[in-house]
């Protein structure tokens, strides 16, 4: 039994397996974000990853994958931003996915929380999500063909203290993932909500200790690997993935009631 001190190694992909399909990937700078992104090069898509602030990691993966990965700065929550990233991946001739990942959260008790931070978090979060969802569709429903993952978490099914508008949020993107599928069926269009425990990575990597100990110990496998999850959104963008629409799907190790 493993008592999630020590992290399971999981299998790579095969190479190749999304070879020739084209994803938009939000909030790719770091994090899940990142560690997605080189999963879907690995395995041999080509991407277009937005992102807000310079990323070191991401430049270096742009030198390595030199035209196969095209970066788009600016903000998720304005509209020109999801005009560029889908401007972007015409330039490989279609567009096949778009996992909106970006997030941020300002953590505090939802009585001292200011009306400034509800508004940022559901901004970039959902707002986010509602822009690059809406111009990617337009592509989408052209080709007759798209795959949409939205990346949401544990906080939106279960609630967690101190995260009334990151939780709010992100349980706002299961309500838009299951209405795309249902109004966009017909063009062959998907769309599914993939739920992560805590992780190892990006805001999980933030929570104080106490917190996160207490967090981990309601996981019945410990403290999750983003490199897992990555691999899990690789795999709901591929062909092999195309039966899985319309619903949520929780990657937290199981959970202690």
């Amino acid at each position: 039994m493993n008592s999630g001190l020590e992290p399971v190694e999981t299998p790579a992909a095969p190479a190749g397996t999304l070879e020739g399909r084209v994803v938009v990937l939000t909030g790719a700078g770091r994090g899940l974000g990142l560690l997605t992104t080189r999963a879907l090069l690995e395995q041999g898509a080509q991407v277009v990853a937005g992102h807000r602030s310079p990323s070191e990691e991401l430049a270096q993966l742009a030198d390595k994958y030199g035209d196969r990965l095209r970066l788009v700065a600016g903000d998720v929550a304005k509209e020109e931003t999801a005009v560029a990233l889908v401007a972007a991946s015409q330039q490989f001739g279609r567009l096949n996915v778009l996992i909106h990942n970006a997030a941020i959260t300002r953590d505090q008790p939802l009585v001292r929380m200011p009306v400034e931070d509800w508004e940022e978090v559901h901004r970039t979060n959902l707002r986010g999500a509602f822009l690059t969802t809406k111009h990617a569709l337009r592509s989408m429903m052209r080709g007759r063909y798209g795959r949409i993952v939205y990346v949401s978490s544990m906080a939106a099914t279960l609630g967690n203290p101190g995260q009334a508008a990151y939780a709010s949020s992100k349980a706002g993107l299961h309500g838009l993932a299951l209405t795309v599928a249902q109004e966009y069926a017909a063009y062959n269009v998907r769309s599914v909500v993939l739920a992560p425990g805590i992780l190892d990575t990006g805001l999980g990597a933030t929570v104080p200790p106490d917190q996160l100990s207490h967090m981990i110990h309601n996981s019945l496998v410990g403290l999750g690997q983003g490199q897992q999850i990555a691999d899990t959104i690789a795999f709901l963008v591929g062909p092999a993935a195309d039966f899985i629409n319309g619903t949520v799907i929780r990657a937290d190790g199981g959970m202690r009631y």
